[in-house]
């Protein structure tokens, strides 16, 4: 017995020699992060691993009344470390609505300064607003502590318990552990039901708060949680997984030691890790359909409290130019399921489907800004946009409404007409055709013999040489100008015509599938001696001379090339079927 003494003694000596080693750390924790008017909450600085330390005797926040009301000296001990924490209780009362920060506090111990975390609280008017969120005492089916606090338990705090189907509902996951114990938790809980779908959880910074006069740390993950089918909704409880050094019985032989001291072991002295799961309590949920009284012919699907804004760049546009139309629905809401924003009165645009980036403003995408652009074409010389129409359901009113945003001034204009493309095609053609100029006769040689003697000129070598010269050059002229009319002729173009159209059809058969769309529409522009003009191709198929079907078949084929330049989507690539109908449609235009 007595080497067992002189065993405890040297570990106790070793244990409160190192007392002074632990990091000393200063936290704040509020005992519930909302309030109303009037009603006071506890703030409590702890202190660990200090003998004395000096707090403010009140902070200086306005609209709070933040004031000292006690302090609490707490030892324990784990595995035979000793540890201690100050506890100071500030009580916080509100003055006024709104949400406020408190400040860091600032501890002194001795020469050194320690600094607590910041908190924020939200106040609402007494009169519209419900108690709280958060533990008044221990979970149901827990007991109220006895002298003991519980060690853990957890908590399913959800924003409302009725709501609609598709509707975003944000929630937390608390879970409290007594800061008498330590250990580790898992990286996040678990939720596994049917009937809804789960954000991605995020960590909330760890606190404490006080529970029954208890001081607890709190680990907590925000979430949102979508009912996807009507009626009644259970929500399973959220287990959390952890390794906890709990209390536990004093090793064999260490009893009759502490009988001699009236048989009670310190505190804390002997535990135990333990590998545990902490669970929140099931919730049931409510969840209604979509309203279809007042439902708007555009509503998409959105679910929650917006608000719009708009923009056009750029402000001037030439013919057939682009412009882009900004759309930013913003507030908190089921942004991940609802669609876009519809255009009003747009039928002297040419509109395509806009591209969509979130920016979220919290951890669980239920606010932030969702940004829609409009790429939009003038069919015809405009001064002002389309309008805009965004139509969503209130769930707190259960009520839709439908936001406007009036047509934006801008200056477009609309493609070049057609007529005017062909004369202005035709001048250049006409530049680019020289003027044939007539060929400067060669002066005549000069005559030769003495003056008693002469030949007459028509028989003279010189003379013959030079009109055989011309001759010559006039027949290779006359030859090169038919050559030049013959190629340039009718019947000598179509040929031409006929022979690429040919060959290009050839080549479109075997083309791959994501250039058809492109080739074919290369091939109808020649086949209607428009290159480049899309516009100018949908004029001149409405007057060719063909069937209906093929018509149609050719407009459809240009309209998906026009989608593929003006739309921010990948572009559709045909069908085996829709590519056998425009190779035959382009086959029957005529030459």
């Amino acid at each position: 017995m007595n080497s067992l003494f002189t065993i405890f003694v040297a570990a106790l000596v070793f244990v409160l020699s190192g007392f002074s080693l632990f990091a000393q750390e200063a936290t704040a924790g509020l005992s519930s992060p909302a309030t109303v008017v009037g009603r006071p909450v506890e703030m409590v600085v702890t202190v660990r691993d200090a003998r004395s330390a000096e707090v403010p005797q009140s902070l200086n926040v306005p609209g709070l009344q933040i004031e000292l009301l006690g302090r609490s000296t707490r030892f324990e001990m784990n595995n035979f470390k000793i540890t201690s924490s100050l506890t100071y209780t500030y009580s916080v009362l509100s003055q006024k609505s709104g949400e406020f920060d408190i400040p860091a506090v600032e501890v002194r111990i001795g020469d050194k300064t320690l600094k607590t975390n910041p908190l924020r609280i939200s106040v609402a008017e007494a009169s519209v607003m419900p108690p709280p969120q958060g533990l008044a005492g221990p979970p149901s089916g827990a007991q109220a502590p006895r002298g003991n606090a519980i060690p853990y338990f957890g908590e399913m705090v959800l924003s409302k318990k009725k709501a609609y189907v598709g509707e975003v509902i944000p929630a937390e996951f608390r879970y409290f552990f007594s800061s008498s114990i330590g250990g580790e938790v898992g990286d996040r809980p678990n939720l596994i039901g049917e009937g809804f779908t789960v954000q991605k959880l995020a960590n909330v910074p760890k606190r404490e708060q006080i529970v029954n006069g208890e001081n607890y740390i709190v680990f907590a993950f925000q979430t949102a949680i979508t009912p996807a089918k009507t009626g009644p909704l259970e929500l399973p409880a959220a287990k959390l997984e952890a390794r906890l050094q709990l209390p536990g019985s004093a090793p064999a032989g260490f009893d009759d030691f502490f009988r001699q001291f009236g048989g009670i072991a310190p505190p804390g002295m002997f535990t135990n890790m333990q590998e545990v799961a902490i669970e929140t309590a099931p919730t049931s949920l409510e969840i209604s359909p979509l309203p279809k009284q007042g439902r708007p012919d555009d509503f998409s699907g959105a679910i929650g409290k917006f608000k719009m804004e708009a923009t056009v760049s750029p402000k001037k546009a030439g013919p057939g130019d682009p412009v882009t139309l900004r759309v930013v629905v913003s507030g908190q809401g089921n942004f991940e399921a609802m669609g876009p924003p519809v255009l009003v009165e747009g039928d002297e645009w040419r509109s395509y489907p806009p591209s969509e980036k979130f920016q979220s403003s919290d951890a669980i995408n239920y606010a932030g800004d969702k940004i829609y652009e409009f790429l939009i074409v003038a069919r015809t010389d405009q001064q002002q946009t389309p309008g805009i129409a965004f139509s969503y359901l209130d769930p707190d009113t259960g009520t839709y409404e439908t936001l406007i945003q009036n047509p934006l001034p801008v200056q477009a204009r609309a493609g070049q007409a057609p007529a005017k493309r062909a004369e202005a095609s035709l001048e250049v053609n006409q530049a680019a055709t020289p003027e044939a100029s007539p060929t400067p006769n060669p002066p005549l040689a000069g005559q030769s013999g003495g003056a008693s003697s002469w030949t007459s000129i028509l028989v003279h070598p010189a003379f013959i040489m030079v009109n055989i010269a011309i001759g010559v050059l006039w027949i290779l002229s006359l030859a090169m100008i038919l050559i030049q009319r013959q190629a340039v002729s009718p019947a000598s173009l179509r040929r031409k015509k006929v022979q690429r159209l040919k060959t290009a059809l050839n080549s479109l058969e075997s083309c791959p599938e994501n250039e058809f769309t492109s080739r074919a529409v290369a091939c109808l522009l020649a086949a209607l001696d428009t290159h480049s003009r899309p516009l100018e191709a949908a004029v001149l198929l409405a007057k060719l001379s063909v069937d209906a079907d093929i018509k149609a078949v050719l407009l459809d084929l240009l309209s998906r090339d026009e989608e593929s330049k003006y739309s921010n989507r990948a572009s559709e690539v045909p069908d085996r079927e829709t590519r056998t109908n425009i190779l035959s449609a382009l086959k029957k235009i005529p030459a």
